[in-house]
């Protein structure tokens, strides 16, 4: 893709984050307190920069695409059954879905991830889970700090599937890197 393209794609991509966002924020009073609408914030801000410059590392659309993986395969069991709305379909499945392939197809730099990004693209993760618990925000049913070790075992779930999500983009990144090297041979 010529930049002109990937310049469009990404501010796509930041569209469909900005519009789950918006259209949830009309839905819910305390759309700010839940992961899906800040993760898809993240990403709206983020792919409007990614739109006029891809960094040399692939930090931050690996922790993008890591975080909204986790957002999509959380919520898809968690039977809230709003598949249906506007808002979630954007934030839970069509947004996830453009991130997953702007790393893997569209963006340069997955050849640069190393085997450490994986666990620190969990940081943005491990930072909302903190505030979740101290703020008692309650957002998730299923994720009641008050319910000990099934609270726990959620939470390593949660960390174990961004982990998953997060070294399969790694794989993907070591072949990027091996096409590279046969090429360049």
């Amino acid at each position: 893709m010529n930049s002109a393209s990937v310049a469009a794609w990404r501010l796509a991509v930041a569209a469909s984050a900005a519009t789950g966002v918006a259209l949830a924020a009309r839905e819910y009073d305390v759309w700010w307190t839940a992961l899906s609408q800040l993760a898809n914030l993240a990403v709206a801000v983020g792919f409007l920069g990614l739109a006029f410059a891809e960094p040399r590392s692939p930090w931050l659309r690996g922790t993008l695409a890591t975080a909204m993986s986790v957002v999509c395969l959380a919520y898809l069991p968690m039977a809230n059954g709003n598949l249906t709305a506007p808002w979630s379909v954007l934030e839970h499945l069509v947004t996830p879905a453009l991130v997953l392939v702007d790393f893997l197809l569209v963006g340069t730099n997955q050849a640069d991830v190393r085997w450490w990004h994986p666990p620190t693209w969990l940081a943005p993760l491990a930072a909302y889970l903190v505030w979740y618990v101290d703020g008692d925000l309650g957002v998730y049913a299923a994720l009641d700090p008050s319910g000990g070790a099934l609270f726990t075992a959620r939470v390593v779930a949660l960390a174990g599937l961004g982990l998953a999500a997060g070294y399969l983009l790694y794989a993907h990144g070591r072949r990027a890197r091996r096409a590279l090297l046969v090429l360049a041979a």
